[in-house]
């Protein structure tokens, strides 16, 4: 996706996941970037039937059968550093306004994100040229990207241009040098914009136009583990590894202090999801300000007290959403959009 700073696109995270021993279905809105038009602040949300436990992925229904083959899953040139208690930073280069950063102030950000210690940070797409700037840094303060390529309302033919751009950076750099994991949509099926078939074939071009480019590393997709656990029999074959987006707050019934142990359950669900797989949590955290979600209360102290949680049970594969408050969103439901940020607690 190439968009001018007065126009990028956006996505709406939902989170629909379990807690420990209790299936439950609720929706979630967590990561955007600008919109064009603007989304409404309240979308309607689809609510899905709870999900137990799934056994072995199902057999392939004919009409997936056609599905192509997932790249073969090779080792990365920068293999994946998911020791500690905090292994990765998600970030978007956008201003309070919505506008894009420079390329000074995404240096900044990132240097503050290396002086944290984390090892990695977490890219959504190509916009702003944010994969130009935050590689640039990134190398600098020798951390790790995990690029995206964003998946819009509009489909996947709109989100294609993205794979040249990344090809075409790493071609100006001659290398690939730090690319750690490269994610193809950002819960696309859950919010309607591709089905599982066409997610799961776009991953399979992707991953074979970056392998052809010099590119070793896992190519993956991330959904809600819900999402994961219906479509498991196409989802699954086409990532190297399994990743998930994984938001204690918004299941409802999940408290600050038992968001680690939360989100640990959902790790052990992914794996049985996707059998086989490594597993990674691509998104997570907890709100600072906004209105309560059942047992789900969000506030300064709850924030740390749900990191903290997350850092001692998961930390080292799990991406913390975000690095700042992303003041340019709508409040959204619960009116928690903008209060994310939580590189304060990592002083």
């Amino acid at each position: 996706m190439t968009a001018p700073s007065s126009s990028v696109t956006k996505t709406t995270v939902h989170q629909v996941t379990n807690a420990p021993g209790t299936p439950t279905s609720s929706p979630s809105p967590v990561h955007d970037v600008p919109a064009h038009p603007p989304e409404p602040a309240n979308p309607a949300y689809p609510s899905y039937p709870e999900a137990a436990k799934p056994a072995a992925p199902a057999q392939k229904p004919a009409e997936a059968a056609a599905q192509p083959k997932k790249p073969s899953n090779t080792s990365s040139s920068s293999p994946i550093n998911h020791s500690g208690s905090h292994w990765a930073m998600t970030y978007s280069p956008y201003t309070p306004s919505g506008d894009c950063k420079s390329s000074s102030d995404v240096a900044t950000d990132v240097a503050a994100i290396a002086a944290k210690g984390f090892s990695s940070l977490r890219l959504y797409s190509t916009d702003c040229n944010g994969l130009s700037a935050a590689a640039t840094a990134a190398q600098s303060h020798n951390i790790n990207l995990i690029l995206g390529v964003y998946i819009s309302n509009s489909g996947i033919s709109v989100a294609r241009p993205q794979i040249a751009e990344i090809v075409t950076w790493a071609n100006n750099n001659g290398h690939w040098k730090g690319v750690e994991m490269i994610v193809v949509g950002n819960e696309a099926v859950f919010n309607n914009f591709a089905s599982a078939e066409e997610l799961a074939s776009f991953v399979s071009e992707a991953g074979s136009a970056f392998r052809s480019a010099g590119y070793d590393g896992p190519v993956t997709l991330t959904e809600t583990v819900d999402t994961l656990a219906k479509h498991a029999d196409v989802l699954c074959p086409a990532s190297d590894i399994a990743a998930a987006n994984i938001h204690p707050f918004f299941n409802g019934k999940v408290t600050a202090s038992g968001a680690g142990e939360f989100v640990a359950s959902q790790l052990e669900l992914l794996a049985q999801t996707c059998p086989g797989k490594e597993v990674y949590n691509l998104e997570t955290g907890w709100p600072s300000k906004g209105s309560a979600n059942g047992v789900a209360v969000p506030g300064n102290w709850e924030q740390r007290a749900a990191v903290e949680g997350i850092r001692k049970m998961a930390g080292g594969k799990s991406a913390f959403f975000s690095f700042v408050d992303d003041e340019w969103k709508e409040e959204g439901e619960w009116g928690v959009e903008r209060s994310w940020g939580c590189s304060q607690l990592f002083d």
